[in-house]
């Protein structure tokens, strides 16, 4: 699911112009919009990290796999996904694609157990116990223990990654904006779901210095929040 750029703008548009009969270029709405939707994904973030659980901003959830081998032990993460922008935890992939949680620590703290002689991190195949330990610094992960010469360790990372820049393209002709089927083909919509319209909305209008609660916002809230209330029920 997402939520169309055209459909945003084109209630962003109406509601300014219906309440102040004011005019906002397009380039304009598209960097309000952008700023809410991050604004938001910087809120459920923070509900995560307080909570530990997951809203519908699991759709900003992803996993992926990255390996190291030969005594390495540092992967970029831009690598491993160019919308990285938070780690959650990350999992050791054994031979029977068993994955085994590590422990995702502070540097100063990883550093201490890494350099460890009583609890040092561990992946031992043979015994199969695995108590890998890594870090992020930098724009990169570190993981210890590190591969053992002419060894691949598998890890798995689960992180959030960045929501996409919403874009809408237009066709501008004396003044009247329109789109032709190939600027709705090239707009890029949000990955959020219909349920965060409304917040969205909302938040771009008082970015762009039109902070209103007008009825058509109402009736809109008032449809997303029947909608969460039905997902809910599920």
């Amino acid at each position: 699911m997402a939520i169309a750029i055209d459909k945003l703008h084109d209630f962003i548009r109406g509601t300014i112009k219906k309440n102040y009969g004011g005019f906002i270029s397009p380039a304009d709405i598209d960097r309000a919009i952008n700023r809410a939707q991050f604004d938001l994904f910087d809120q459920l973030v923070e509900n995560y990290k307080k909570t530990e659980k997951f809203d519908y901003d699991h759709l900003f959830l992803k996993q992926t796999a990255f390996t190291l081998a030969n005594l390495t032990a540092t992967k970029t993460l831009s690598s491993i996904d160019s919308n990285f922008i938070e780690a959650i935890t990350f999992y050791f992939k054994d031979s029977s694609n068993n994955l085994h949680e590590g422990n995702l620590m502070k540097w100063d703290s990883f550093i201490d157990r890494k350099n460890s002689t009583i609890t040092p991190p561990v992946i031992n195949t043979s015994t199969s116990e695995y108590k890998p330990i890594a870090t992020i610094y930098d724009g990169k992960i570190e993981v210890a223990p590190a591969p053992p010469g002419s060894t691949t360790y598998n890890f798995v990372l689960l992180y959030f990654r960045r929501p996409t820049d919403g874009k809408f393209e237009f066709t501008e002709t004396n003044g009247v904006i329109s789109q032709t089927t190939a600027n709705v083909n090239n707009s890029i919509n949000l990955d959020w779901d219909e349920r965060s319209f409304s917040d969205i909305a909302n938040r771009a209008l008082t970015y762009l210095g039109f902070p209103i609660k007008d009825a058509e916002l109402l009736q809109a809230e008032t449809v997303i929040d029947s909608n969460q209330i039905r997902d809910g029920n599920q």
